[in-house]
């Protein structure tokens, strides 16, 4: 438990090359892609609300960059190198995760709100504008 507390764990250029974790890591990684299919899937064929369709476009392609840099450093760790495979990467890539989705799901509902209302301000107006012809 000492160990965790100083900085030349997390800095330490050559791990132990005994990582535990490669199954978690590896099931974290295909979740993230499922999540990124999953969701794009969502958004073509189930969702109805255009204002949702529109705030989630952007989610598939961060999951996809999240479950790739989990995927190098989980093959980087693997192959043993040097300064890639440092604790501290794996630490920062977990916080920035982390905060992105805490993010996304505080702003999430702000955005929403937002967007509702000036979508009714929009049809508001739209009932004096001539209709299109066919």
């Amino acid at each position: 438990m000492n160990k965790l507390l100083t900085l030349q764990y997390y800095f330490n250029t050559r791990p132990d090359p005994n990582f535990q974790f490669t199954k978690l890591t590896v099931i974290l990684i295909i979740l993230f892609f499922a999540l990124s299919i999953g969701i794009k899937i969502y958004r073509k064929k189930y969702a109805k609300d255009p204002i949702v369709k529109k705030m989630i476009k952007r989610y598939p392609g961060r999951l996809l960059i999240f479950g790739t840099a989990l995927l190098f450093l989980l093959v980087v760790r693997e192959a043993g190198l040097p300064f890639l495979s440092m604790r501290i990467w794996w630490i920062a890539l977990l916080v920035f995760v982390i905060y992105w989705m805490i993010r996304s799901m505080v702003n999430f509902r702000k955005e929403y709100k937002r967007r509702l209302g000036q979508a009714q301000k929009h049809s508001d107006k739209a009932k004096w504008l001539p209709k299109k012809k066919k």
